[in-house]
This record gives C-alpha cells, sequence and structure tokens, in this order.
C-alpha cells in the first residue's frame, strides 16, 4: 500500500470517528435537555409575606408553610399540573374544598372558587351564607368529629394551624384526607396577609387571577398610606380588648400596630416590642392611657357593655368623650374581607383620624360605639 493511500484510510476513519462523537454529543446533549426540562424550578419571590414560599417544578407545584420567625419549612405541600395522579399530591382539578376560617371563606370568594367551598367550620362565622347551598358545617376544628368531614370527602381541607398537636389532623390523615396549613395570621404586614392571595391562587391554579388581584389591593393601599402621609399625627389612641383581668393590646410590630403606623395615628403601645399582644393589666392600661383621646377595637357591643366590665373605664378621656371605635359589631366581615381588603381598613381608620382628606364619611369595618 503506498503512501498516499495510507493517508486516505486514516483520514477516512478520522471521519468516521468524528462523525460517531458528533452523533453521541448530539444524542447527550437532546438527553440532557429533556432531563434538565424536568428538573427546573421558579421559586417565585413574595414582595411581603414571610411565611410561605411557592416553587414552580415541571410537573407539579410546591407550597412552603414557613415560620416567620425561625425560617424553619413547617410544611410542604405539592399540587399535580397534569390530570394524572401522583401519590401524595393535591390534585391538578380540586373541586371540594372544607374552609375552616372566614378568612379562608374570604380569599376563596375573592377568586370566584365560592363554589368549590363544600364546608365550614360553623355558618356563624361567615360574613354573608356562601352561596353553594350544599355546604356543611363541620364543627370548630379542636373539637370537630372527622366523620363530617368524611362525609363531605374534600380534595383538601384548610385550616389555620393555631394548633399542630390537634388529635384531629391524624385522625384525618388516617381518613386518607388531605390538610392544608393556612398561616397568614402570622404575617405582620398587612400586605403580607394580603400577598396570601398567591397561595389560593397556586393551590386552584389560578395564578395570574390572584397575581391582578394582588397587585390592585397594593395599589389602592399605597394611594391610601400616600395619602395620609401629608397629614400631622392625629391624637393619641390605644387599642385592646379588656377579658379576664388581662388587657390585650398589639404590640408595636404587630399586624395592627402596622397599620396604625400607615395611617399615621400616634399609638401609644408604637415602640413596644412583639409581633403580637402584650398582656398588661387594666392598672397599667387605666396609668398610661387616662389622656388618650381614642380607644380602638374595643371588644364589645356598646359603652354600657364596657362600663359592666370595670367602672374604672370611667377616668379614661377616650370613655369620657365617646372616641370609641370598634370592629366587634362587624367581626365576622371584618376577618372575613380585612385580609383582602386591608385598604378598606386602612381608609377606615384614615377617616376617623384624619376626616378632612376623605368626600365620603361611611365607614366599612368601623364603628363608633354606641
Amino acid at each position: 500500500m503506498n503512501n498516499l493511500s495510507l493517508v486516505g484510510k486514516y483520514l477516512l476513519m478520522g471521519i468516521l470517528v468524528l462523525i460517531t462523537f458528533s452523533a453521541c454529543q448530539t444524542d447527550q446533549k437532546k438527553d440532557f435537555a429533556v432531563v434538565d426540562a424536568t428538573l427546573t424550578t421558579d421559586t417565585l419571590e413574595n414582595e411581603f409575606a414571610k411565611a410561605f414560599q411557592i416553587i414552580h417544578h415541571h410537573t407539579f407545584l410546591e407550597i412552603n408553610i414557613i415560620d416567620p420567625d425561625s425560617k424553619v419549612v413547617l410544611n410542604s405541600y405539592k399540587v399535580a399540573k397534569t390530570d394524572e395522579p401522583i401519590n401524595g399530591m393535591f390534585p391538578n382539578n380540586m373541586e371540594s374544598v372544607v374552609a375552616m376560617s372566614a378568612t379562608q371563606v374570604g380569599m376563596l370568594r375573592k377568586l370566584n372558587l365560592e363554589e368549590k367551598i363544600t364546608g365550614v367550620s360553623n355558618y356563624k362565622y361567615l360574613c354573608n351564607p356562601v352561596s353553594n347551598s350544599m355546604v356543611a358545617e363541620v364543627g370548630d376544628f379542636g373539637m370537630s368529629d372527622p366523620e363530617a368531614f368524611v362525609a363531605v370527602n374534600p380534595d383538601i381541607i384548610l385550616y389555620s394551624g393555631f394548633n399542630d398537636e390537634a388529635p384531629i389532623l391524624s385522625k384525618l390523615a388516617q381518613a386518607n384526607l388531605k390538610t392544608f396549613k393556612i398561616f397568614e395570621w402570622k404575617e405582620t404586614h398587612p400586605m403580607g396577609r394580603a400577598e396570601w392571595i398567591m397561595v389560593y391562587g397556586a393551590l386552584f391554579h389560578k395564578e395570574k387571577e390572584a397575581k391582578a388581584i394582588f397587585e390592585e389591593i397594593k395599589s389602592n393601599y399605597y394611594a391610601i398610606t400616600d395619602k395620609l402621609k401629608l397629614t400631622k399625627k392625629g391624637p393619641s389612641v390605644f387599642a385592646g380588648t379588656y377579658f379576664g383581668d388581662v388587657f390585650n393590646v398589639p404590640a408595636g410590630e404587630s399586624y395592627m400596630a402596622q397599620l396604625f403606623k400607615d395611617a399615621n395615628i400616634n399609638y401609644v403601645y408604637a415602640k413596644t416590642k412583639g409581633t403580637g399582644s402584650l398582656s398588661l393589666s387594666l392598672e397599667e392600661v387605666i396609668t398610661n392611657n387616662k389622656e388618650s383621646e381614642y380607644w380602638l377595637n374595643a371588644g364589645v357591643s356598646s359603652k354600657n357593655d364596657l362600663l359592666k366590665q370595670s367602672q374604672k373605664f370611667e377616668l379614661l378621656e377616650s370613655v369620657r368623650l365617646g372616641k370609641l371605635y370598634t370592629y366587634f359589631n362587624n367581626t365576622n366581615c371584618f376577618w372575613e374581607n380585612s385580609p383582602v381588603e386591608p385598604h378598606k381598613i386602612l381608609e377606615d381608620l384614615g377617616k376617623i383620624f384624619h376626616p378632612d382628606l376623605f368626600e365620603e364619611s361611611e365607614l366599612t369595618f368601623y364603628e363608633l360605639l354606641p
């Protein structure tokens, strides 16, 4: 064999090797692309909420419930994106929902999902009757009978997670009924609670609608906030409820305190620490608020009921002047709608303390205590 033939032979072998290598590379890239598409995730970033996380996977949604204080994931749920059943996941199309609190009913109504509600804890907690005439009462979560849930056989049971040791949870799991913890009450910013509409959107594949609703709420809320910034802080205000010899007032880093701040209110306990309530004695509250001009959120229906709790309240200027505002007579609607209507709470506060900024004086949630 001459040198030219030998060169041609090696050249042909080299071409074959390159073709084979390129084909393998093409196959590898193709295989990798398929695997990569399956593993791709997209974690949505929240603007305000700290107690949930939504992650998009290729075939399912992952929703993590987080303790805002410790940042620990307390519960992790998966929602299928396809109609094919996947073990342990919530189905793609959920048609039956048990909502254990009024807040959850309000969120579902806001997303036009009211027809999916097949069970509530108690009719008396609702602001308005639900449209589905077949909605069952299953009882309060801590004392309810699992058979009531089994009779409804819902796709999902929404509960607030106040007590994760409640025996009903294990009983529902034994009955193969899926629960979902709604932790919106742990949010300390009104817009953080409103942002939980995104969780409902994820559960029922209405994320675009949920996003549009949230953006509208945010726009309304900050339009009012900007208006209220233009005024000076009004007279001193305290808030709270007296019950069982303990006076509970919103701590300075709490949800209500944030509303007071955004309403440009001179809240007496604004600088206190804590995201929940301060438990004070009656004497402390009387001493600190003799000259406070307003009292918000007294948990009674009338001024007479307030004085029945303690005649010492007559020492307070707010009581003598009759400047007592509460949502107590409208409690059901407050708890059902306030998470998705924080701008209306803020507007109420604005109308009470900065009335010159608002043409319409009618209140949505609050009222002057009779």
